[in-house]
């Protein structure tokens, strides 16, 4: 029979911690989005308009800067469970450290960020899957 209870918990738990990332990254996407767009617009006025002060306050809203952001997925390490958020064994910590490392040096192979991007999106996520694999000891 496919899924056992624990398998169940286990997504839970994947879902319920990505989800929040996501949401996040959204948020973040949005509002970087918007102060981009205020750049644009500012660029638009006349330069007499564009250089009083109100416009130049609302003007220090935008923003031409550009994040890229790796997500990095961990993996499933072997003999993990639903408890894995609360692994603060010494093992528990060293094979997730050392998981996350092995998953940071493939995004920085990978390079994602040096692609082209829309000038216009401050936030570029960029998803590293992990190994389909289970991570071994």
């Amino acid at each position: 029979m496919p899924g056992s209870i624990w398998e169940v918990l286990h997504r839970q738990k994947d879902i319920q911690y990505s989800s929040r990332i996501a949401i996040h990254i959204t948020r973040q996407q949005q509002t970087h989005r918007l102060r981009h767009v205020v750049s644009q617009l500012v660029r638009y006025l006349p330069d007499d308009v564009r250089k009083s002060d109100s416009v130049r306050e609302l003007a220090g809203y935008g923003c031409v800067t550009q994040m890229h952001v790796v997500r990095l997925l961990a993996p499933r390490l072997e003999n993990e469970n639903h408890t894995k958020d609360m692994d603060f064994t010494p093992s528990g910590i060293r094979m997730r450290r050392e998981a996350g490392y092995e998953a940071t040096m493939r995004a920085l192979v990978q390079a994602p960020w040096q692609g082209d991007s829309d000038p216009i999106e401050g936030v570029i996520l960029h998803e590293s899957m992990p190994d389909l694999a289970i991570a071994a000891e």
